[in-house]
C-alpha cells in the first residue's frame, strides 16, 4: 500500500544492477571468510599484547 517504484526514489536499472552484484559480492566474501573468523582466534588477536620479531612476524603469546 505505501510501496514505491523503483524510478520514483531515483533508482535506475544500472544502479539497481549494482546494488544485485555488491550484494552477491558481499554475501560469497562473507562466506569464504566466516570460517576464518572463531572465536579464539578473534580474541586472541585482540587481547593479546603480540610480539614483533626483527623479521617482521608477528607472534602472540596464548596465555599471560
Amino acid at each position: 500500500m505505501f510501496a514505491l517504484a523503483f524510478s520514483e526514489m531515483g533508482l535506475s536499472p544500472i544502479t539497481i544492477g549494482l546494488i544485485i552484484i555488491f550484494g552477491i559480492f558481499f554475501l560469497i566474501s562473507f562466506a569464504i571468510t566466516s570460517p576464518n573468523m572463531d572465536t579464539k582466534g578473534l580474541l586472541r588477536v585482540l587481547n593479546a599484547k603480540p610480539i614483533r620479531k626483527p623479521n617482521g612476524e608477528v607472534e602472540y603469546r596464548e596465555n599471560e
